[in-house]
């Protein structure tokens, strides 16, 4: 499913997180995730989730990282989107 993200809105949504972002390139940077190429494309994956407003940021003082938790409106959607399918789509099969 894609839900088209209106460029200002996203621009909004980012500048929200601005620091927690920032926080965030520099612990990747330090730590080589953006060396590799798996990590690398993990964290723009989440760029592009901070972008689109489905993920918010926590700054964690003592140890300063910051832990990136769903949205609590996209959280109720993904709920309302696996009650959905666990009620229609169950197959009972022989490994009960």
């Amino acid at each position: 499913m894609f839900d088209f993200i209106d460029p200002i809105q996203a621009k909004k949504n980012l500048n929200r997180q601005g620091t927690k972002v920032l926080h965030s390139i520099v612990e990747a940077y330090n730590s080589g995730a953006l060396d590799d190429p798996h990590t690398a494309v993990s964290f723009c994956s989440l760029l592009a989730t901070i972008c689109a407003g489905k993920v918010l940021g926590q700054l964690d003082k003592e140890a300063m990282t910051v832990v990136w938790s769903l949205a609590p409106e996209y959280r109720k959607n993904l709920d309302k989107i696996a009650s959905a399918i666990s009620d229609e789509n169950v197959i009972i099969g022989p490994w009960k």
